[in-house]
């Protein structure tokens, strides 16, 4: 059900992926039939934040925004946001996955019940 994360780069305001941007995440799984893609990036500009989207067909179904401390080219804080920005994405996915659990588990005891 879950396809290994695709990375791609985050990009500046000028379109070019900075040399300390951290990669973005990308994730595509299934839900009650129909495919998600769940996507997470870090942006700088105005507020620098870790944005979580889940789209349905081209669309944003759902967003999870995160704020972030201002950092500076320090590695260990880009590791940091890394870190974030997987848990962040892990959080949302697992989400999803329990939801769909809850609403099939609870379609078998409704057919159980009849």
């Amino acid at each position: 059900m879950n396809e290994k994360p695709l990375k791609c780069g985050n990009r500046t305001k000028n379109g070019i992926a900075g040399e300390n941007s951290a990669p973005g995440l990308n994730d595509n799984l299934e839900f009650l039939g129909r495919r998600l893609h769940i996507q997470t990036e870090r942006t700088g500009l105005p507020v620098p934040r870790i944005v979580t989207q889940v789209f349905s067909e081209g669309r944003v179904v759902f967003s999870r925004k995160s704020d972030l401390p201002l950092i500076g080219p320090n590695s260990q804080e880009f590791s940091n946001t890394q870190e974030l920005m997987r848990a962040q994405h892990f959080k949302t996915l697992r989400e999803i996955e329990d939801k769909q659990k809850r609403i099939l588990g609870s379609h078998k005891v409704l057919e159980s019940d009849e």
